[in-house]
């Protein structure tokens, strides 16, 4: 299992531009079918499937586990973990 930090708000305000792009970068790695977890202030909000991406990587939307679908910005907040890495092909 693979379990990587999306987000992280513990950097020192000198690394907000940075912190910026490593977060731009990842939410574009990732694919369709990678299970994530999104949490806000260290408790988990929400768990399921990526379902689509935007090109930029700015907007992920995420299926549940009883089908719900949602959409999540990166600038919303949330820490972002990849529990498992899908099978699914990349979204150009």
């Amino acid at each position: 299992m693979k379990l990587v930090r999306k987000n992280s708000m513990e950097s020192p305000a000198g690394a907000v531009s940075s912190r910026r792009g490593q977060r731009v970068s990842l939410w574009k790695a990732l694919v369709l079918g990678d299970v994530v977890s999104l949490t806000l202030h260290g408790f988990e909000h929400y768990r399921g499937t990526v379902d689509d991406r935007t090109e930029d990587g700015g907007v992920i939307w995420v299926i549940d586990l009883i089908g719900e679908r949602r959409l999540f910005h990166i600038d919303d907040g949330f820490d972002l973990f990849v529990t498992t890495q899908g099978g699914g092909v990349p979204n150009p």
